[in-house]
């Protein structure tokens, strides 16, 4: 995919490399740009997990506007050399974790995130939807109260239950995908 880019920030402009081959779907520039149109342009202080993090383009960008620790989680050997010339493209800053494992080993020791940002393969949806279950069950436990999920999805795939610490805000339709907004409730 070509074009693909950090939009705003320290470092907008910045050109990023998507993975080879068709196990990725890199984020689409315009969908990035209008969730952070939704999410805010200012991300400073905010504490960040990109999921099935791909090219890494989401969270280079949450971190490009001010996230203080971003966590970028990728189990795919197809994408994570791009994933690491990216980060080497910003100068693999410290406040960036790149985290080669499935997500399954990296969230249980994640903790008070303020945004999960989960972009799983499409197939989840219809395929394994214990490990999209899993995924939610963990994202949301990731998350200190009120601290936001964002998943994307692809149009007619619907989710499996949600976890009751998870409450849908807002979806918004892209193409041929949906984006979901989901936040944390504060449990008792």
């Amino acid at each position: 995919m070509s074009g693909l880019r950090i939009i705003g920030g320290t470092f907008g402009g910045r050109k990023l490399l998507a993975p080879s081959g068709l196990d990725t779907r890199p984020l689409p520039d315009r969908i990035k740009q209008s969730l952070f149109d939704w999410l805010g342009q200012d991300l400073s202080g905010l504490r960040v997990a990109d999921i099935c993090a791909g090219s890494g383009g989401f969270g280079l960008e949450a971190f490009s506007r001010g996230a203080a620790e971003v966590h970028l989680v990728e189990a795919g050997s197809h994408a994570l050399p791009a994933l690491g010339t990216n980060l080497r493209a910003i100068g693999s800053p410290s406040a960036v974790h790149l985290h080669p494992h499935p997500f399954q080993n990296v969230l249980p020791h994640l903790h008070r995130l303020d945004l999960v940002f989960a972009d799983p393969p499409f197939p989840w949806f219809a395929d394994e939807p214990a490990t999209l279950s899993e995924l939610l069950t963990m994202a949301a436990a990731s998350l200190h109260d009120d601290g936001e999920l964002v998943l994307r999805g692809e149009r007619g795939q619907q989710l499996p239950s949600l976890p009751n610490t998870l409450r849908l805000s807002e979806t918004r339709e892209y193409g041929r995908s949906w984006v979901g907004r989901y936040v944390r409730i504060a449990t008792v």
